[in-house]
Formats: C-alpha cells, sequence, structure tokens
C-alpha cells in the first residue's frame, strides 16, 4: 500500500514538472508581444493634444476678454450717469446759466446769438482761465451758504447793512462754477481719453477770507466781470480744480465710425435754444468737432422777447439746460481701442431754480 501511494505521488509530480517544461519551450518560442508606444505614435498624440488645449485655451482667453469689455463699458457708462447726475444736481442750483456765444463773447449767425453777443462780455480765456489741453463746457452761477467763519465775522457786527459787509442777512453767496473737458494726452496720472474738472470762485474761502479776483454779479450775469466797461473781477488762478470724472470721448464726431456709419453725424439744439461750448470755443482751444460733452441752453427771455416779440415769450418760468456726455472705456482692461470703448450719449434735462431776469406773472 505504502508503495502505491507513493507510485502516485511520483506520478503526479512527474507530470507536474512536464507541465512546466512544456510551458517553457513554449515561452521561448512565442514572439514577446509590444510593450509601449514609438516614437512617432507619441509624437502625433501630443500634437493632437497640444492643438486642442490650444483651442480651449483660445475658447476661454476670448470668453474672458469679452467679459472684461462688457465690465469695462458697463462701468464707464455708470460712471457717465453719475457725472452727469452731479452735474445736474449743481445746475438746479444754478440761478444763471451762461450759453456758448455768451461764454466765449463771440455771436454765431443767428440774430438771438447777436444779442447776446451785445450783452455779454465772454469769460474766456480773457477773464477766467483755461487749464492746459482744456476747454470750457459750462458755466454758471449759483448761490452758495457762507462759511461758518464768515457767519463768526456776521454775528460780530453791529451794522451788517454797512457797506463791503458780508451778506449776512440772506447767508449766502453767488458762487461761479465752471466744467473744463481735459484731454489726458498720455498723462501717466489718467487712463482715459480726456476727463471733466470742475472749478468754482466763491467770495470767501474756508478761512473767510476774499478770494481773489472774485467780483460780486450783483444780478447782472452777463455782463461779469466788467463795472461800466471795465474788467474789475476774474481769476486766472485755478488751483481750486478738481476731477469729476474720466474716460471721456474727447474725438470729434466726424472720427466716431459708430456715428457716420449711415450718415454724417449731426449736433442740433431745439428752437430758442444755444449750445454750449459755441462752435468758436472749440476751434478756439483746438477741440473742434468735439461734441461729446455740450449743453444746450435756454435763451433767456428777455434776449427772446428782443428778438422775436412779445409773441415768442417762453412759457418755462425756469431756464431750462438740457446735457449730453459720452464716455470711452478705451484704457480699461479689455478695451484695446477707442472703437471698442465707443459709448452712446446719455442725456437728462435740468430746470434752475434761480430767480434771475424774472417776472412774476401778472394777476
Amino acid at each position: 500500500m505504502r508503495f502505491r501511494s507513493y507510485l502516485r505521488r511520483s506520478l503526479r509530480a512527474q507530470t507536474l514538472l512536464n507541465l512546466i517544461a512544456a510551458m517553457r519551450r513554449s515561452s521561448k518560442t512565442r514572439p514577446q508581444l509590444n510593450r509601449g508606444f514609438t516614437l512617432t505614435e507619441v509624437l502625433v498624440a501630443t500634437i493632437i493634444g497640444a492643438l486642442i488645449v490650444t483651442g480651449l485655451l483660445t475658447v476661454m482667453v476670448e470668453l474672458l476678454t469679452s467679459d472684461a469689455r462688457e465690465a469695462a463699458r458697463s462701468e464707464t457708462q455708470r460712471e457717465m450717469q453719475l457725472a452727469l447726475d452731479y452735474i445736474s444736481t449743481d445746475l438746479r442750483e444754478a440761478v444763471y446759466v451762461y450759453d456758448g456765444d455768451c461764454m466765449a463773447g463771440v455771436a454765431s449767425e443767428s440774430s438771438v446769438a447777436k444779442l447776446v453777443e451785445a450783452n455779454c462780455a465772454g469769460l474766456f480765456p480773457g477773464f477766467v482761465g483755461v487749464p492746459q489741453n482744456s476747454m470750457p463746457v459750462l458755466a454758471f452761477w449759483k448761490l452758495d451758504d457762507l462759511p461758518e467763519e464768515v457767519k463768526k465775522t456776521c454775528a460780530g457786527l453791529d451794522d451788517i447793512n454797512e457797506e463791503g459787509a458780508p451778506p449776512c442777512v440772506s447767508g449766502r453767496a453767488y458762487t461761479l462754477v465752471v466744467y473744463y473737458l481735459t484731454r489726458n494726452n498720455d498723462d501717466p496720472t489718467w487712463s482715459g481719453k480726456a476727463r471733466i474738472q470742475r472749478f468754482t470762485l466763491p467770495r470767501f474761502n474756508a478761512q473767510g477770507l476774499e478770494v481773489t479776483g472774485y467780483l460780486d454779479p450783483g444780478g447782472v450775469f452777463e455782463s461779469w466781470p466788467l463795472v461800466n466797461g471795465t474788467p474789475e473781477g476774474g481769476t486766472k488762478n485755478l488751483s481750486g480744480l478738481v476731477t469729476l470724472v474720466d474716460f471721456v470721448d474727447d474725438r470729434p464726431m466726424s472720427d466716431i465710425e459708430e456715428l457716420n456709419e449711415e450718415t454724417t453725424a449731426s449736433v442740433d439744439c431745439p428752437d430758442l435754444y444755444a449750445k454750449t461750448p459755441s462752435d468758436a470755443t472749440l476751434e478756439q482751444f483746438g477741440f473742434a468737432g468735439v461734441r461729446n460733452f455740450y449743453a444746450c441752453i435756454r435763451i433767456p427771455n428777455t434776449l427772446i422777447e428782443q428778438d422775436l416779440g412779445e409773441s415768442e415769450k417762453a412759457t418755462s418760468f425756469n431756464q431750462k439746460v438740457i446735457l449730453f456726455l459720452r464716455g470711452n472705456a478705451e484704457g480699461k482692461p479689455g478695451i484695446q481701442s477707442a472703437n471698442e470703448g465707443f459709448m452712446p450719449a446719455i442725456q437728462t434735462q435740468v430746470l434752475n431754480r434761480g430767480v434771475a431776469n424774472k417776472v412774476p406773472k401778472s394777476q
């Protein structure tokens, strides 16, 4: 029995050894399988992958650029609206707004404009300074509260009506306000094409001292700062100049492609309104054809009656101003040119609260 058992184990071992030997012989005669890629296959796969990645990156960059461009345009338009709202609020307090011919002292062809010239001395640049690379766009008078130091002076006066005393009773004094359009001309401080600057000429400074160059208009605004034909006021010192907003378009209307695709761009004001600045002012300061920040000013009633008669007397009690402003986002992320940064003009209408040259309605 032991012999048989031994024999069986020996046969099984021999069979296993024969199977292993057969597998070894088979592995030696069978060809080896390819375990990798050839260089050509690697290069082709790399090129295909690079093309796919490049396409995806291009699409992603274009989407990001487009998003930045739209964000810049939206931001610029919002800034223009805020600036227009600020100017509108300023104008609502105006007692007298100069039209373009009155600002320049040079009349256009209309007969009303010639009447304006006859009554106006012209502010710029004879009596009020103009910053470099700038032109005056808006000029008006408004009433501002007296500084606290002046109010203290009023409290100490025995006779507040004596000659030369501050207007203590009213507690307010006239202030000349001027808005300029200034080209940036690659000034590193500013990124846009142009900016709007604001200048004020008050009667008193914050310390309560009289401001040099100030002359109280006394209700006669058109001929300021002349007294009997002689200038007694005005200033070229614009140290109080502040910037209101950047990224304003400074291109002539003829250079704005979007406005000239179908017809020639033109700027017109309604009847009995005058543009400011005037064409003469634009040419004088090197801004010919630039109408991206301008206004239409209702001619004062007295001049309309002189020119057109009582039948054309203005029905509006307040002097109306129509403001226009166009921004340009060139210089912001995603905007490569002025054409990409083009903005449609926004506008608003303002009725001021002044009482100059107004006559109460008859009962």
